[in-house]
């Protein structure tokens, strides 16, 4: 019979193959047991659990032997994301993290483990197709042209012999992302106490790979108003309706530093007309061409942002043209404009009996971007790489050449904090040096009074 000494809590047993198993309860009253070849190892390895518990650190050795992939899927279940975040960790999870540590013990990844996957992942990851433009839209010659184009390539490439290349490695802010990711399931497993301490914690700014700042595109209001020109008439000539609705959305946009899913979200009843503002209360989230939800702006947070006078007029007009669309409300029987509570101010041109006109959202890449924002900037002159989210850029531009203090640019912008707006916008700002300079040159260079009786010299 196989002999046992110690405690109940904390035991030793000699079994029949000369081996020596240690055995213990866990917090749950659970035992627990571990083979070792000595019984000095196994001592040794019951002395540890004691001194953990006392410190309580105690981590559950079975559970540091979790796969990977198990504890992840705990963690993703956990979290109350947006659709759209939803949908990206995902894809990073299937296509970025579990290739390597699916099966891996939660345990058994360490630093270098992590080092070794972001090295793998800037030179060799592969990029993944996962944004919202659906399917390809064959009667857009632009998309005819760039696959004929694609299409010649691969042609060229067979007939040469060559192999065809890899694709492109994945950029330094995908990689960032996916670290991210990893970072906070790992610390979920030191939380749960499968681990003692995260490996991505041991992680340098040498590891990672570094960022090549973009330039971005700052355009005065001159070139505002020329891109918005330029988009009222390349939406015309293919909508007549809508061209000076997305000319006004161009100066909207950059007036107010509103990011594009808020402009899509907003509605007529969150726009005040006779005061100038406009409520920033929801915004789109997109996933697909054909999948899309209504959330909170970025924060959570609702904010009021002021339009010019202007501006004002320009919507009044617009607000007059959607007011012509009615439809039969299915519900009551009675006559709906476009024009009402509800409706959106720049809805989807897409319109059904279920979705009449204006009470669906305009889809960003389908209904604007991907149809009409390439050949806008063509149009008004401007670089092809400028992007929508570049007149966001020209609204806090524009707010701080006009010396607009920048805690007002953050709650105008919609930033969570002022450390964000700063960090984005803070080498926009005159260099200070000469203004501390003059200031401490004013006051050293204010003229000498006689000293008060109560004070002597000291020196000389």
């Amino acid at each position: 019979m196989p002999k046992t000494t110690g405690t109940n809590r904390y035991s030793i047993r000699d079994l029949s193959s000369g081996r020596y198993q240690a055995r213990w309860y866990d917090d749950a009253g659970e035992r627990k047991s571990k083979t070792f070849m000595t019984k000095t190892e196994a001592k040794r390895f019951l002395d540890n659990i004691k001194s953990d518990r006392n410190r309580d650190d105690y981590i559950d050795p079975n559970d540091a032997k979790r796969q990977f992939r198990e504890v992840a899927e705990l963690w993703f279940a956990s979290r109350n994301l947006r659709p759209k975040t939803e949908h990206a960790y995902r894809t990073i999870l299937d296509h970025r993290i579990y290739p390597t540590f699916a099966h891996r013990a939660i345990g058994s990844i360490t630093t270098m483990d992590l080092v070794a996957w972001i090295t793998f992942l800037g030179t060799e990851g592969k990029r993944v197709n996962h944004n919202n433009k659906g399917e390809p839209d064959l009667a857009n010659p632009n998309t005819l042209r760039d696959r004929r184009r694609r299409e010649r390539l691969e042609e060229a490439r067979k007939r040469s012999g060559v192999a065809v290349a890899p694709g492109k490695p994945l950029a330094p802010g995908t990689v960032h992302n996916a670290v991210r990711v990893m970072k906070q399931i790992l610390d979920a497993a030191v939380r749960a106490r499968y681990l003692r301490g995260n490996p991505a914690n041991g992680l340098t700014r040498d590891d990672m790979p570094k960022h090549h700042r973009e330039e971005v595109h700052y355009l005065s209001a001159s070139q505002v108003e020329r891109l918005a020109v330029g988009t009222a008439k390349v939406v015309a000539d293919g909508d007549s309706s809508s061209g000076d609705a997305f000319g006004m959305l161009v100066r909207f946009a950059a007036q107010t530093g509103m990011r594009s899913g808020e402009c899509c979200g907003l509605r007529w009843e969150n726009v005040d007309l006779l005061r100038g503002r406009v409520t920033v209360a929801e915004s789109i989230s997109t996933i697909s061409a054909s999948e899309w939800y209504v959330v909170a702006p970025k924060n959570n947070k609702t904010r009021v942002v002021p339009i010019a006078s202007a501006l004002v007029e320009e919507l009044k007009r617009h607000a007059e043209r959607q007011s012509r669309f009615t439809h039969k409300d299915l519900e009551t029987g009675e006559q709906r404009s476009a024009f009402a509570p509800g409706a959106y101010v720049w809805p989807s041109p897409v319109a059904s009996e279920e979705a009449p006109y204006g009470y669906t959202p305009m889809h960003w890449g389908r209904d604007f971007y991907l149809k009409w924002w390439k050949a806008s900037v063509k149009e008004a002159g401007l670089p092809a790489t400028l992007t929508f989210h570049a007149l966001r850029h020209t609204c806090a531009s524009l707010l701080i050449a006009a010396n607009v203090p920048a805690k007002a640019i953050q709650a105008h912008l919609g930033h969570s904090s002022f450390k964000i707006t700063m960090d984005t916008y803070g080498h926009l700002y005159a260099d200070s040096t000469d203004v501390v300079t003059d200031a401490l040159n004013a006051a050293f260079a204010a003229p000498t009074y006689p000293e008060p009786s109560n004070v002597r010299q000291m020196w000389g």
